[in-house]
């Protein structure tokens, strides 16, 4: 009986310890974040599915400045895509996306979502104790544990959450370097019946209290004037739909190159004997690419029939993309034409968010549209295309 109740407590005071470590851990990073007002560093992410054999890679650049009179963000955070080129500016509750190759710029009221991906630890930073929160919850399990990182002493912090109402589950990793208290490392994976998805993120270079506000102000002018904010967006599905082409609306016409020979195309020479889906789409956009082997199934089953699809990418059509381009078309079977266009033509069509599909029928006037990607809703695509085809 009395090694029992030794063992016992040997158990709890386990226990006990380590949820001790634990929560000194996490006391640590919270008040490291805290003493400082500042960060900057540069991330690469990486993505994939596992039903696909290619990793997407974009390079990032990231510089916050902490504002406690911001009640929103806590934060002043302006986030480089250095793929695309985008700029990701939050300031003052309002979130502006400035694309240059569109010469606009996108506003955002009341922003909450994430600027790169859901491990950015941008939202760390500036609230700490939304970590601490997760390490309580008792919906995730959460290990810590010791570990080394390219030769660097780190501390593994890994959540595991419950399975959504789909089914789903999600893990998160993060290497912490034990000396600055960051991320070095990061791990988003996702896993459904049909496939796993995994982000990963690798952070370099970081500086701390080291950012000018009154620098990035001075920057943010100067984008604003080059390009001109266009509306107020919304996230909405509503709302992107409303701000596109409406059915009955003529396709816009335009010109690009095929992707496989570099000949020209004419939207204008398929318009009358043929139902048309035009995809806008680029690499680094998950959804675009879940949506390729649905349209390429869609395709098979009715090019005989007089359907036309054609993918439509301004994105990668500039050299420094099209090296990976050529080697993400590479691993892919896709029988339906790819299309290099100008941002021009994203613009006529209104494109508000990626992949958006449009289709156009045979009188050329658009019949159909759809953003983004969800294999439920997919089938709508195909039931207008066997209506228009008949």
């Amino acid at each position: 009986m009395k090694k029992a109740f030794l063992f016992i407590s040997i158990i709890l005071f386990a226990f006990s310890s380590c949820k001790q470590n634990q929560d000194d851990f996490i006391s640590r990073i919270v008040k490291e974040s805290t003493d400082y007002t500042s960060i900057s560093y540069k991330l690469t992410e990486k993505y994939y599915y596992s039903s696909t054999p290619d990793t997407t890679i974009t390079p990032f650049e990231v510089w916050i400045v902490r504002d406690k009179n911001d009640l929103l963000r806590k934060g002043y955070v302006w986030v480089n895509n250095k793929y695309r080129p985008y700029n990701m500016i939050y300031d003052a509750g309002t979130f502006y996306l400035a694309i240059p190759p569109k010469k606009t710029t996108v506003v955002y009221s009341d922003f909450t979502e994430e600027f790169i991906s859901t491990i950015d630890w941008i939202d760390v930073f500036l609230k700490p104790e939304t970590l601490a929160a997760q390490v309580n919850d008792p919906n995730i399990k959460t290990l810590i544990s010791d570990t080394l990182y390219n030769g660097n002493k780190c501390t593994k912090l890994f959540f595991s959450f419950s399975n959504d109402k789909n089914g789903e589950s999600k893990t998160i990793t993060y290497l912490i370097d034990n000396n600055k208290l960051v991320p070095l490392y990061a791990v988003l994976k996702t896993k459904n019946p049909n496939q796993v998805y995994t982000n990963e993120l690798f952070f370099t270079d970081y500086e701390f209290d080291n950012v000018s506000l009154e620098e990035l102000k001075e920057r943010q002018e100067q984008v604003m004037s080059e390009n001109p904010i266009e509306r107020e967006g919304s996230d909405s599905e509503v709302s992107k739909l409303e701000a596109m082409l409406h059915q009955s609306v003529a396709a816009p016409l335009f010109f690009g190159k095929f992707y496989s020979d570099g000949e020209n195309f004419e939207l204008a020479e398929y318009i009358g004997n043929n139902v048309i889906i035009v995809d806008f789409w680029y690499t680094h956009c998950p959804p675009c690419v879940k949506a390729m082997p649905s349209l390429n199934a869609l395709y098979n089953e009715y090019k005989d029939k007089g359907l036309k699809i054609f993918g439509l990418n301004s994105v990668d059509n500039q050299p420094h993309s099209l090296v990976n381009l050529n080697k993400f078309l590479g691993n892919r079977e896709i029988d339906y034409d790819i299309i290099m266009t100008q941002p021009a033509v994203d613009i006529a069509y209104k494109i508000k968010g990626y992949p958006s599909i449009y289709i156009v029928d045979k009188e050329g006037k658009i019949a159909f549209i759809e953003i983004g990607f969800e294999e439920g809703k997919f089938e709508k695509i195909k039931e207008k295309v066997e209506e228009l085809l008949r």
